[in-house]
């Protein structure tokens, strides 16, 4: 009997564009990102550099790393200086354009020169920033405890001169993280004042302000602790939604109860509660040194500015 041909297969239905895609879509952001996304930048001092956060978690947590796998593919630049006041946070930014005071002669072969700044700021804390003298490329390193201004050429010896900061051009169109002034919380105004000016130095809704927390240092009734409270509610005002209160985030039940501390069970803990009691950060959060956030810290706090940043649709 004769075999008949099979009949030729009828052509496959052209793939839909969402049929074509394959993955989630958190892979597809990280293998295929955008290329508008805005930059991040952080700043502040060593509570923003995560000092404390190689300490109690199985391996170290970095706010800046956690921050950069949210963002990405937008670059995250970490900007934070241990021990500086806010008012380095200023002359970072660019926002303090002191004069450089030459003390003595530019030393043979680096051309690196001793300066005063004319505003009167004492170096603090590792801070180096680069910049420009009326022109000249270097660095205005004040790491040593004086201050240094050393030109990337040599040849280029200044004497004095107007710096300017150079992270103010990376930063310039990003978006940014405030947590600046801890350092000097006392001086209330000031640090009310820095952080207003650095949220004007960016477009309208691209500042999230990061408020601050009580160790024990800063129990209640004592004058640092006053002074948290007041700039805490003083960002607050200013900020509103672009404010995020991590002094309720580390001791309020929503924030010690949340996923990322679940493994601490902080609540049938009574550290934790005698913490409370005295208004101040549990110790299973606290770093030895006392004054930063272990790893567990970092964590909780890297997760709520996460979910601040979705509220935000900065994500």
């Amino acid at each position: 009997m004769p075999q008949h041909a099979a009949a030729p297969a009828a052509p496959a239905a052209p793939l839909s564009p969402s049929s074509a895609l394959t993955g989630t879509e958190a892979s597809r952001r990280l293998l295929h990102p955008e290329s508008e996304a805005p930059a991040l930048t952080l700043w502040g001092s060593s509570s923003m550099s995560s000092e404390g956060g190689d300490e109690a978690t199985a391996v170290p947590v970095r706010i800046h790393e956690h921050l950069a796998l949210a963002a990405a593919p937008a670059p995250v630049h970490p900007f934070g200086v241990g021990a500086s006041w806010s008012r380095h946070t200023l002359l970072q930014r660019g926002l303090d354009t002191p004069t450089l005071i030459g003390r003595g002669d530019p030393e043979p072969g680096t051309s690196r020169l001793e300066v005063t700044l004319d505003s009167g700021l004492a170096p603090s804390g590792p801070i180096r920033v680069p910049g420009r003298v009326d022109g000249v490329d270097g660095i205005l390193d004040g790491s040593s405890g004086t201050w240094y201004f050393t030109p990337s050429d040599p040849a280029d010896a200044v004497t004095g001169g107007v710096f300017v900061s150079s992270l103010a051009e990376i930063a310039e169109g990003s978006r940014q993280v405030l947590w600046m002034g801890k350092n000097n919380i006392r001086d209330v105004e000031g640090v009310l004042e820095h952080t207003a000016r650095m949220a004007e130095a960016a477009a309208p809704g691209d500042t999230l302000v990061l408020g601050h927390w009580c160790t024990e240092h800063d129990e209640a009734g004592s004058a640092t602790g006053a002074a948290v409270a007041e700039v805490n509610a003083g960002l607050a005002e200013a900020h509103r939604d672009h404010f995020l209160d991590v002094q309720h985030l580390l001791t309020g039940e929503e924030g010690l109860a949340s996923s990322p501390l679940a493994p601490l069970q902080l609540l049938e803990q009574g550290t934790t509660h005698d913490a409370l009691a005295r208004a101040v950060v549990p110790p299973l959060l606290i770093a030895s040194d006392g004054i930063h956030l272990n790893g567990w810290g970092n964590l909780v706090l890297s997760w709520a500015i996460v979910r601040r940043m979705q509220e935000l649709r900065w994500l």
